[in-house]
């Protein structure tokens, strides 16, 4: 027993998972916590990324925070993002694959955008950079958006459009808001779940 649950925590410590949050939020907000602690109780190394100045993000500076705390993927990096976290996570893909070829293990999507939105056109500057999706989607085999119908802060129809152009599988809750810690969201075994089966699958 000791020997077969060694080789497992071999393996999985291969995986780096990176977690960026959104628009107002911070490392000790809404399910990351919860998150990092499952993740690393099984033996893989998982950081929640403080991106800079999240009541008043700039494009460039999120992007210069995500390649200094992740520098180069392979295929053993996994990044989960929320939010304004999303398109953060593609953008960084993209001026990673400008300078080299480089895959990432997957991309687990929560409440994601690429579009202007009503709700928050303060974030207008991350979805005018264009977004090349075809490189994209060959660069990051795994892709999962997760969404909720009653999301007020993102609403569902700018995820689901994020989903169709990023070719990503979409799980698409009835209720769960922007799956924040004031809708209930300390937890999140969705997330974990999918992102295992991520890892497992590569």
């Amino acid at each position: 027993m000791t020997v077969a649950s060694s080789n497992q925590d071999n393996s999985l410590s291969e995986n780096r998972v990176y977690i960026i949050h959104g628009y107002t939020a911070s490392v000790h907000d809404n399910w990351f916590p919860w998150l990092k602690e499952q993740l690393s109780a099984k033996g893989i190394a998982v950081e929640v990324i403080e991106m800079p100045d999240p009541n008043q993000p700039i494009a460039a500076d999120w992007l210069e925070q995500v390649y200094a705390r992740i520098g180069t993927p392979d295929r053993h990096t996994y990044i989960v993002g929320h939010s304004l976290g999303c398109i953060t996570t593609l953008l960084y893909m993209q001026e990673q694959l400008a300078i080299a070829p480089v895959q990432l293990g997957g991309a687990l999507l929560v409440s994601g955008f690429d579009e202007s939105l009503y709700t928050l056109p303060q974030l207008d500057e991350f979805v005018q950079i264009p977004v090349q999706y075809e490189p994209l989607i060959a660069a990051i085999p795994q892709r999962v958006v997760v969404a909720a119908a009653d999301d007020d802060i993102v609403p569902v129809v700018f995820s689901r459009n994020f989903a169709d152009h990023s070719q990503a599988e979409l799980h698409e809750l009835e209720h769960g808001g922007h799956f924040l810690d004031r809708d209930g969201f300390t937890e999140f075994p969705l997330v974990l779940e999918l992102l295992e089966r991520m890892i497992s699958t590569r």
